[in-house]
């Protein structure tokens, strides 16, 4: 087995037809109930009825999250224009994910044991669809697999993850800011006027239990707000 570090991607959207069944990770039965829907996909005749070449891209997707009780919607599905009565669509969101790539046995453990070591990652999920693309595996499950992670949109202020609707701030007409948290923007402008020392300073004062040492973690945001929108001025 081999993989390396995630990089950051940008992908257009695209859709994924499958099987699904909702579970969570503490579920004693997860990998049980995730394990059925490969079967069925893989020999169950689900990829024959999907228009799916033997060898073709197949996906496991992971949406629909419920944060309190970290329960997700499982698909095994392929991109196909055939939606038979028992399978569900999914569209995968344009956007920015974390991308981590492994090759050789794919299939069972070692994607688990890949999945074990991004959650000791702090990556600023967004909790859309998280999806691994299977690529040319062979039928003792050896092949490549890409795992992508939603990344969540980073306010360009204070770089907070911004993971729910009600976390964006607003622009003069009312509608959604892109780029900016509720803290940060309202109504079309900064509901703080202060320099990037002092943001740094409030987000330290803020939640003083996120950041560890806050020596370092000053350290780190003065080497790291430069790059957001509101603290770039090159």
């Amino acid at each position: 087995m081999n993989h390396q570090m995630y990089e950051i991607v940008t992908l257009p959207a695209r859709r994924v037809t499958g099987i699904a069944v909702r579970t969570s990770n503490a579920a004693p039965d997860c990998a049980q109930k995730i394990g059925d829907l490969w079967q069925r996909y893989l020999r169950g005749g689900v990829r024959e009825a999907l228009g799916a070449p033997a060898r073709g891209v197949c996906y496991g997707l992971y949406t629909q999250y419920a944060r309190d009780e970290m329960s997700y919607l499982a698909v095994v599905g392929c991109e196909s224009d055939i939606c038979p009565a028992d399978c569900v669509t999914v569209e995968i969101p344009a956007g920015r994910y974390a991308k981590f790539t492994m090759t050789g046995q794919v299939m069972g453990a070692a994607v688990g044991d890949l999945w074990h070591q991004i959650w000791g990652i702090q990556l600023p999920r967004a909790y859309t669809v998280d999806w691994e693309e299977y690529v040319g595996v062979d039928a003792q499950g050896n092949g490549l697999v890409n795992l992508y992670i939603a990344l969540a949109d980073l306010c360009q202020s204070c770089g907070m993850p911004m993971t729910r609707p009600e976390d964006y701030g607003t622009e003069q007409d009312g509608r959604k800011s892109p780029e900016y948290c509720r803290y940060c923007r309202k109504d079309g402008a900064f509901v703080q006027d202060c320099t990037m020392e002092e943001m740094i300073e409030g987000c330290l004062a803020y939640a003083p239990e996120a950041y560890g040492d806050p020596d370092e973690a000053r350290r780190q945001m003065r080497a790291y707000f430069p790059t957001l929108k509101r603290w770039n001025h090159g």
